[in-house]
């Protein structure tokens, strides 16, 4: 919930032009729709071993794939 909240504020006050989000929870759906008619890219960021959900890939601008140790 918290993080939707942060990125309905940082979305409002448009302080940012990109976020970076790294997570499989599709509750953030509504977050990233609502970042995403702020005119802010998201970019969902992926770990080796974990499929994003689809739904999450389709909200996204696009998609980062990390190293994790």
């Amino acid at each position: 919930m918290r993080i939707g909240l942060d990125m309905a504020t940082i979305s409002a006050n448009r302080s940012v032009e990109l976020i970076a989000l790294m997570t499989n929870d599709t509750d953030c759906i509504p977050a990233m729709k609502l970042a995403r008619r702020a005119g802010i890219q998201v970019a969902l960021i992926c770990i080796p071993g974990c499929r994003p959900a689809p739904e999450l890939l389709a909200h996204s601008d696009f998609k980062r794939a990390i190293t994790w140790p």
